[in-house]
């Protein structure tokens, strides 16, 4: 049970930091959201946000299920892995499955509910985009830039390690999120202030209008 927790809690650790600090001004986030188009398209605020009609509804929740079990079934062979190692399967699990979901959104969205889609994953993502092959294109980062970017988000990961345990209290825990996304707008703020003039009118493109990204209640709540 304790090495179920730390697995679940290391996982957990990577989600949250990729979303932004901004998630509770507004700006997007979610508790464990981590910004997969799968489970974004499945969420009530972003099928709406979309402006999504009833038949592309059925069909988002339809792909954002398929792609939970599948989520679910690939992570099962994380377990023994360290925590770097576990980090970095999760980050190219997101890749496949963000790629594949476009492809499959591809069929049944318009071409602007794409790109607004795409916009929330950024933001919801927040530090962690900026590895994102396509982003780091977009922005033309140097690979000076991409070193620094690494180095604020590994420093944001230890400072984040040890905040939870399966021991604490929801008090505890509240405090614990207060202070990760303290610890998360803190580490986005140092990587905005990397880019260039142009790199964060790019970055600010990609991300489009501010969008409060909020959790769908979990059945029986």
């Amino acid at each position: 049970m304790r090495y179920a927790f730390r697995t679940l809690l290391g996982l957990g650790l990577v989600v949250m930091l990729a979303v932004p600090a901004a998630a509770q001004q507004g700006r997007g986030g979610g508790r464990f959201g981590g910004g997969n188009l799968a489970q974004l398209l499945g969420n009530s605020g972003v099928q709406k946000e979309l402006k999504l009609d009833d038949k592309q509804v059925d069909q988002a929740k339809e792909l954002a299920e398929k792609t939970s079990e599948k989520m679910r079934e690939a992570r099962q062979s994380f377990q023994g892995l360290d925590q770097e190692e576990r980090r970095t399967k999760q980050q190219e699990l997101n890749r496949e499955i963000n790629a594949s979901t476009l492809k499959a959104a591809g069929e049944f969205l318009k071409p602007e509910q794409v790109v607004r889609l795409k916009q929330i994953s950024y933001q919801v993502r927040g530090i962690q985009a900026f590895s994102d092959p396509e982003v780091q294109q977009k922005l033309n980062l140097t690979d000076s830039q991409k070193s620094d970017i690494q180095a604020i988000a590994r420093e944001s990961m230890e400072e984040t390690r040890g905040l939870f345990s399966q021991d604490q209290s929801p008090e505890e825990r509240q405090a614990a999120m207060k202070k990760i996304t303290e610890l998360r707008k803190q580490a986005l703020t140092k990587v905005e202030a990397k880019l260039n003039d142009e790199q964060q009118k790019t970055w600010k493109e990609l991300i489009g209008a501010p969008f409060e990204y909020r959790p769908d209640p979990r059945p029986n709540n």
